[in-house]
Order: structure tokens, then C-alpha cells, then sequence
């Protein structure tokens, strides 16, 4: 289960989409009612996904509130990695934390998909967190932060297992992993409000997937 807003898409008059998230009585163009339509209604993939549910994961979400309400781009992202049990471990200014219950409604940007590696992965991570460097004292908030975590985390599981590629600084890995699925995620969000402002959303060409609006 995911805290999915449950965004749908249907066409009519003359096959304009239109997104919701409870079909309307009547169309919203023509007025007419649509107790019987022709087209089934597309559920819009739902990007987020809570944490815990996705092993041996690097996840992101808003340092601050959530995606789908208060998110913008540009705005700061707290990154961590899920062991195999679906575990955050994360690192901030309090040092390292081992959460699950503020990680409802994130992004996975990376997912191993070798399950003969899980050991490993989780063998590294709980070595990686022993380490002085990630004591809450040594936090800096430009040059030793989350990603910083993240990358030392990284660069030694690839020592056994080469599954993140072309990565060298925290700036890659954002680069290649991270911009990518945000701003995809970010069509959704302005699709998400949209809706929420007006009930609705139309879209004058015929279209499935996630419009930036």
C-alpha cells in the first residue's frame, strides 16, 4: 500500500484528456453527463513510494514537508539507503538515524536488483555507520552531509559490486540518478495541484502519460 492521490485520466469531446480524481457528474467542457463513458478512465502512475517497502534502495524526499504539497524545484532533498529489511539510514546534523516513519512518501532513485548481494549490502552499510566521520559533530552542511553518506556508502559496496556506473562525486550521482527522477516526479506534483485547484485538468491532445504543466 502508498499514500497514492489516485490521479485519473478520461477522454472526451473529441478526445481532450482529462485529469481528476473523482470523475465528475458531467464533463466539465460540454456539460454533458457521463454516466456512460465510452473510454476507461487510466489511472496515472503514482511516483512516491514509502521506504520501508523498497529494500536495498537509495531514496530522496523534501528536507522539509512533503513532495506532492510544498515541494519545489531546487528545493533541498535528504537522501538515504534502505538495508535489506527496509530500514532508512540516513545522515543530518543528529548524526546517523536509523527511521522509517518519516520516509512515507519518497523516491527511489536507485535499486539494487541483485538479490545475491543484499548481504553485502547491508554488511557495508552497518560498517559504514560505525565510522567516526558520521558523528552528529562533524556535520557540515556543504561538504559533509547527507549525500556525502551516500557516496562513501557507495563507492565502497561498488568495491564488490559495480551496480551504480560513471559515478565518481556527489554531483554525479546527482547528475545521473537523482535530477532525473525528480523532475518526473515533478510533473506529477504540478499535475497533482492542478487538480486540487480547480477539480480538474484538461488537456486539448490525446496523451497517457504525465504532462508538465
Amino acid at each position: 500500500m502508498n499514500n497514492d492521490s489516485g490521479i485519473i485520466s478520461f477522454q472526451h469531446c473529441n478526445n481532450k484528456n482529462i485529469y481528476c480524481i473523482n470523475i465528475p457528474t458531467n464533463c466539465p467542457i460540454c456539460k454533458i453527463c457521463l454516466k456512460n463513458l465510452q473510454s476507461i478512465p487510466i489511472r496515472v502512475p503514482y511516483p512516491f513510494v514509502r521506504a520501508s517497502q523498497q529494500s536495498c534502495s537509495v531514496v530522496v524526499k523534501p528536507t522539509l514537508e512533503d513532495f506532492l504539497n510544498n515541494y519545489q524545484l531546487m528545493d533541498d532533498l535528504h537522501i538515504g539507503v534502505t538495508t535489506s529489511r527496509g530500514t532508512v539510514i540516513s545522515y543530518d546534523w543528529n548524526g546517523v538515524n536509523e527511521d522509517t516513519d518519516k520516509w512515507q512518501e519518497c523516491l527511489v532513485v536507485f535499486q539494487l536488483n541483485d538479490h545475491c548481494m543484499e548481504t553485502h549490502w547491508d554488511t557495508i552499510l552497518r560498517n559504514i555507520v560505525k565510522n567516526e566521520c558520521w558523528d552528529s559533530a562533524r556535520y557540515n552542511e556543504e561538504d559533509h552531509n547527507c549525500f556525502s553518506f551516500i557516496m562513501a556508502f557507495i563507492k565502497q559496496f561498488n568495491a564488490f559490486h559495480s551496480p551504480v556506473h560513471h559515478v565518481e562525486t556527489r554531483e554525479d550521482f546527482a547528475e545521473l540518478y537523482v535530477a532525473p527522477i525528480t523532475l518526473k516526479a515533478y510533473k506529477y506534483i504540478n499535475l497533482y495541484r492542478k487538480i486540487s485547484e480547480n477539480g480538474f485538468y484538461i488537456y486539448n491532445q490525446p496523451s497517457n502519460e504525465i504532462l508538465c504543466i
